[in-house]
């Protein structure tokens, strides 16, 4: 959530309004009524996921579910409609194209929760797809695409995707456990290790284009040789089947992540 909202306030900065002053775009009320619209609509999303997942939870990490045990669902299920109201809410206030984007937006997180996350394939693109979906909703606003903007939604999408590999792996007991099929349930470890490298060979060629478009920017081929290091390393955790390097794997996304949004700035 807090890194979606940095990302779009960063897009906004430096790939929409690149030939603006950074304080003349955080004046602008309706940028901020976007990202407050993507936080509350994101968060609710959580609570969605985390009510349909508490049997999962229950098995995977047991002691961060806790806390899912002794909120009552009703509880839980009105915190989401409230958290929903005041997305959607901030979305208005933008537009009525950006309103109707979130409560598409909105809708595809219950649906994914609710339905898809049994869907081998579908359920693993789906989760990619709509982390990367809130920050495109400033293309609505801004009325622009950049194709910077779109090659590094692809790039962060192949992350993502790696990431819910990782993710399926390290709670493959979990999902087997309540009948949920992902990848590494319904193809079994090698195809899901197999399709991490296949994405991992995709993320170089998106590398690559920006090297190509870096003309000297020796601070974002930097970027890039430390993100090839941190692929690497991730590689290297992933082919190991020892549950401790799968969740080192996990966490290691996140470096990935961070160092991801520098390429809008350094770019």
């Amino acid at each position: 959530m807090l890194f979606t909202a940095l990302t779009q306030y960063i897009a906004a900065i430096y790939v929409f309004t690149p030939n603006r002053g950074h304080w003349e775009v955080l004046k602008d009320f309706e940028l901020h009524f976007i990202v407050a619209a993507s936080s509350f609509i994101i968060a609710g999303g959580f609570i969605i996921n985390s009510f349909y997942d508490l049997e999962k939870d229950l098995i995977n990490r047991p002691h961060k579910a806790l806390f899912d045990r002794i909120v009552s669902k009703s509880f839980c299920l009105n915190t989401y409609c409230v958290l929903n109201g005041i997305g959607l809410t901030f979305a208005l206030f933008a537009s009525w194209r950006v309103f109707l984007f979130y409560a598409f937006f909105a809708f595809s997180l219950w649906f994914y929760s609710h339905k898809l996350q049994k869907m081998p394939v579908i359920r693993e693109l789906t989760a990619s797809i709509l982390s990367v979906l809130a920050v495109f909703s400033l293309i609505l606003y801004y009325q622009h695409m950049n194709w910077i903007m779109f090659l590094y939604g692809g790039l962060f999408m192949c992350m993502l995707l790696n990431r819910e590999i990782i993710k399926n792996l390290k709670n493959i007991d979990g999902d087997v456990a309540v009948g949920n099929n992902s990848i590494s349930t319904h193809w079994g470890e090698k195809v899901s290790k197999n399709i991490f490298g296949t994405v991992s060979v995709i993320m170089v060629g998106g590398w690559l284009s920006f090297y190509h478009a870096a003309e000297g920017n020796h601070v974002l081929i930097y970027t890039i040789f430390v993100s090839f290091l941190v692929l690497i390393t991730w590689g290297i955790l992933v082919t190991s089947n020892r549950k401790q390097q799968l969740f080192w794997a996990h966490r290691l996304y996140k470096i990935m992540m961070a160092v991801s949004v520098l390429y809008l700035i350094v770019y």
